[in-house]
């Protein structure tokens, strides 16, 4: 089974609205309302693919009543803590004229100690039953820095692949553990390494010193229509029309899902980036989070830009 932790769950809440400005009163021609937060959007994406996971983490309150009745229409297995507060709220605007998006992200419910320690008996449960762990997103007040870390040890201790996909402090303690895969936030690790990647070099520099550590695949975003993927078998460069691109919203979980069906298929190296990458961008062009069909992706695979670099 592939389980999914998502330890600060959200409801994303987008709307599209024209020409948005701050400080002006507007009215949404378009809205969407689901669940929300790294690990629930790779668990729906999946089961839209047609595979089965399990859902991870903590829900709160009304919020979190939403997220676990929609996750289980979609017959996707829960195995969330329960805790006092409410589940956060994102809000995520798109401008479909002047081509901007801007979001607002709640911090989420304060998790006790003892709620924690609930969740991870849980995952260790979990973890006799899952061929592989997919986390990451932001964490909640009161959950400690390093619990990727954590988490991800714990993973590779029963010998269990595990992915992260974070940014901040989690995502560095995670790292020291050694994920098989990490999707890397490039702004918060050129703030770390203190030099611009904006430029391929220096992305390339930067990101190999993971790859070098023992990370078996680090992804890391190029610009707004691309990635960059350290693999086993070197460095690519995969590029997506960016013409074509609606909103962004979903896109990088879309990717991690798009990568996990590779690994599930048993894709090659150069395949699996040109098809998660196909995933992303099926996502990308249309307001609403994930994909329209498993044909709408099969067709954007040759339009995807593939190149070597090392």
């Amino acid at each position: 089974m592939i389980v999914t932790v998502t330890l600060n769950p959200a409801v994303d809440e987008e709307f599209v609205v024209s020409e948005f400005q701050p400080g002006g009163w507007f009215r949404s021609r378009n809205a969407n309302r689901t669940p929300g937060g790294k690990g629930i959007n790779v668990s729906i994406m999946l089961s839209q693919l047609g595979y089965e996971t399990a859902a991870m983490g903590f829900l709160a309150g009304f919020n979190g009543g939403y997220i676990r009745d929609v996750l289980r229409r979609e017959r996707i297995t829960t195995n969330f803590v329960h805790v006092k507060g409410e589940t956060r709220t994102n809000v995520y605007i798109v401008d479909d004229v002047g081509h901007v998006e801007t979001g607002i992200s709640e911090p989420g419910p304060y998790i006790a100690e003892e709620a924690y320690e609930r969740f991870l008996k849980n995952y260790e449960r979990m973890l006799k039953r899952a061929r592989l762990i997919v986390m990451g997103g932001s964490l909640p007040p009161g959950v400690p820095q390093d619990a990727y870390a954590t988490l991800v040890s714990m993973a590779r201790g029963q010998n269990i692949p595990v992915w992260l996909d974070a940014a901040g402090s989690p995502l560095m303690a995670g790292l020291e553990a050694g994920p098989n895969l990490a999707k890397i936030d490039h702004r918060f690790m050129s703030k770390v390494s203190g030099i611009s990647l904006t430029s391929l070099e220096n992305l390339i520099k930067v990101v190999s010193k993971l790859h070098d550590q023992g990370i078996e695949w680090a992804i890391a975003s190029y610009h707004t229509y691309g990635d960059v993927f350290f693999t086993p078998e070197g460095i690519y460069l995969a590029l997506g029309d960016r013409r074509s691109v609606i909103s962004l919203f979903g896109a990088s979980d879309a990717l991690v899902a798009g990568m996990v069906v590779a690994w599930q298929e048993k894709m090659s190296i150069e395949d699996t980036v040109r098809f998660s990458l196909a995933c992303a961008w099926e996502d990308a062009t249309h307001v609403e989070k994930g994909f329209r069909s498993r044909e709408a992706i099969e067709e954007k695979v040759p339009e995807i830009i593939v190149e070597k670099l090392a």
